[in-house]
């Protein structure tokens, strides 16, 4: 049946929740600058925006009804834990009812359009993600299953390879799944941006567990949490490249 994306959400909002309570203060280190309190502000601004795109069925959203509702109040948990909740009861009640094919507004494509089965997808890693930073912050121990793991993976090659124009030639480089087999290419031959690969010669190869990789597309952990064999200038480049913005 693949992944429920929406449980996803629930299940890693849940967990950051549990993370982060008594510990606004403590600092993110895979956020430099950020606080774990600026780390909750910042799930729930993203979670109460993506409420208004839902509920604006393929439209742009209300941006003043979306800033309005990522305020958590007095109580940051709390009131984080609300908007979370609402999101995901919101996004399941559009799904039942119009399907997971029905339309939302995005920033991903030229068409500023996609399905609300995508939009899941699209929280559910950004939920993962940030579960990882509040455990890195607090000192917390958990873990992503490697099946979604290689789904972030999937979901960061399909709509994360853009940055700045890209300065650095030719360069390949192949990512090695040790866990699930499962292999992914990034490259350039130095005349176009680099983007997803279908394969063929590699400068550099990346292996770690699925998650390691994962995690290493998104910046949180370095070359150094996984082996590389080949040119390893070519490969910080190219995970240095895409500009997660």
């Amino acid at each position: 049946m693949g992944i429920n994306h929406l449980a996803v959400v629930e299940q890693f909002s849940g967990s950051f929740t549990e993370a982060v309570a008594g510990h606004l203060g403590a600092p993110v280190p895979t956020c430099p600058g950020w606080t774990v309190d600026d780390l909750v502000a910042h799930l729930a601004e993203v979670q109460a925006w993506w409420t208004a795109v839902v509920l604006a069925k393929g439209a742009y959203p209300d941006e003043e009804a979306a800033r309005r509702a990522a305020d958590t109040g007095p109580d940051r948990v709390e009131g984080w834990r609300e908007i979370s909740a609402r999101y995901v009861a919101v996004h399941e009640e559009y799904q039942r009812g119009a399907g997971p094919d029905a339309p939302v507004w995005v920033w991903w494509n030229d068409e500023q359009r996609d399905t609300a089965a995508a939009l899941a997808s699209r929280q559910a890693h950004e939920a993962v993600v940030h579960c990882w930073d509040a455990w890195r912050a607090v000192g917390a121990v958990g873990s992503i299953p490697a099946e979604l793991a290689v789904d972030g993976v999937e979901e960061f090659l399909g709509r994360f390879l853009y940055g700045k124009p890209w300065e650095g030639g030719p360069a390949v480089l192949e990512l090695a799944a040790t866990d699930t087999g499962t292999t992914w290419f990034v490259g350039t031959d130095g005349a176009a941006e680099p983007a997803r690969l279908a394969g063929g010669a590699a400068d550099a190869r990346g292996t770690g567990t699925a998650e390691e990789l994962y995690l290493l597309l998104w910046r949180r952990v370095g070359l150094e949490e996984v082996t590389v064999s080949g040119d390893r200038a070519k490969a910080e480049a190219l995970i240095a490249w895409p500009s997660l913005k």
